[in-house]
């Protein structure tokens, strides 16, 4: 949900349920950090507000208006189907722990808004800047397509909003719906994000603010797994993009199910293809470095071993000469690795452009029970994998190919407080 940055202070938002592990009763989550790896638990900061008909607080985001004044907008649910609004809470305190929801004004409903007559579907609003002027997009049903509606703000107060058109549309029979876009700017062309009911998507392109539209230049698969989800994307005060998104599907009655994955860093290369690295601040937690020395690479299995612990990073770079093929396990998940692209697990083949005939970069964090990797920076894959986990990294080629380097590093605590 929201994510914003006020006054040295990183502002997490998320979808919560009090009363259990299982989804129900939507509230906003809410904990903040100074340097995006250590995070402080506040309290709750919306509570659907019965009183006043809602049943739930969906997504959204979390922005400053004209005046610099954070403002949180979202979806709420009340008991009836098809009867979202948007709405506005507003802080009541200088920390951002208490908040006012204004549900008996919405900014946006479907009765009243000036655009197509959407289904009820019609939720997870998210608020841009471009050229000067203020933007509001989300996901919805037209007909027999999901699409992402564009709306405007005259003045940057973010109360007033005006229907402009389709950004993004598909049929149902390929994305039943759109949750939680985003849009973010990467020179002169932008990056948008969608949840399309499986696996994440990313698409880049221009905005074309005449017209109305998207015009996706390319698009691709943001995560390999569905384990993935949810991703909302935020400009950094530094200028990175930084991408904070929902690791799920983790086995029931621990009292809790889910956290937030690695926050990846993303920007895109000179075709428009999306490059994602991990956060760059990770690198203050490494300790106890293991370095593997080069080695040509057989059929037979190569393990990479090191000290047994809860939270590990690691990097490898290998180089497979054309027609080989590298397999790899870490934690019960397999890797191949040749001209076709890269296969996580049993997930469809990820394209790894350019084909590997040179070196490939994996790196991956293994934090307890969620496994984050990266091929290239092009391809990634979050699972949710049985922890403990042995300490081994199995590797073996067929053709040629060689590991150039390796190295493992212990991390130490991160978290929440």
């Amino acid at each position: 949900n929201g994510i914003f940055h006020h006054d040295g202070w990183w502002h997490l938002f998320y979808q919560h349920n009090p009363g259990g592990d299982e989804w129900a009763d939507m509230h906003w989550g809410h904990a903040r950090s100074r340097d995006l790896l250590h995070w402080e638990h506040l309290p709750i900061a919306l509570h659907p507000q019965l009183a006043a008909g809602e049943l739930h607080c969906y997504s959204g985001c979390c922005v400053p208006d004209a005046a610099g004044e954070p403002r949180i907008l979202y979806t709420s649910v009340p008991p009836a189907p098809g009867r979202a609004t948007q709405v506005m809470a507003t802080p009541e305190d200088t920390t951002f722990q208490s908040w006012t929801q204004h549900v008996a004004t919405p900014v946006l409903d479907l009765a009243t808004h000036d655009g197509p007559a959407f289904a009820g579907d019609w939720r997870d609003p998210y608020v841009f800047q471009a050229e000067g002027r203020t933007f509001m997009i989300l996901g919805a049903l037209l007909g027999d397509e999901a699409v992402v509606p564009l709306y405007e703000n005259p003045d940057g107060m973010l109360r007033d909003w005006t229907y402009r058109g389709i950004l993004l549309r598909a049929p149902q029979t390929e994305v039943p719906f759109y949750e939680c876009p985003s849009l973010v700017p990467h020179g002169d062309r932008w990056i948008l994000f969608v949840s399309p009911c499986r696996e994440m998507a990313w698409h880049s392109g221009t905005l074309d603010l005449v017209n109305y539209r998207f015009v996706t230049a390319r698009h691709g698969r943001f995560d390999a797994s569905r384990d993935y989800y949810a991703t909302q994307a935020k400009v950094a005060p530094d200028g990175r993009i930084l991408a904070f998104g929902w690791v799920r599907h983790f086995p029931k009655n621990r009292g809790w199910n889910g956290c937030l994955g690695v926050i990846r860093e993303v920007q895109l290369d000179a075709t428009g293809d999306l490059l994602t690295t991990p956060l760059a601040e990770l690198a203050a937690l490494h300790t106890g470095e293991t370095v593997f020395p080069p080695h040509q690479l057989t059929t037979e299995r190569h393990q990479l071993t090191w000290v047994e612990a809860s939270s590990i990073r690691g990097e490898c770079i290998f180089t497979l000469n054309p027609g080989s093929v590298l397999q790899l396990k870490l934690a019960g998940v397999s890797l191949r690795i040749d001209e076709a692209g890269v296969q996580f697990a049993d997930h469809p083949v990820c394209p790894l452009p350019p084909p590997p005939d040179g070196p490939v970069r994996l790196e991956w964090l293994l934090d307890r029970s969620v496994l984050e990797l990266f091929v290239n920076a092009r391809a990634v894959c979050t699972q949710v994998v049985a922890f403990p986990f042995p300490p081994v990294l199995t590797v073996r080629a067929e053709g040629a190919a060689t590991l150039d380097s390796g190295r493992i590093w212990t991390l130490r605590g991160g978290g929440t407080a």
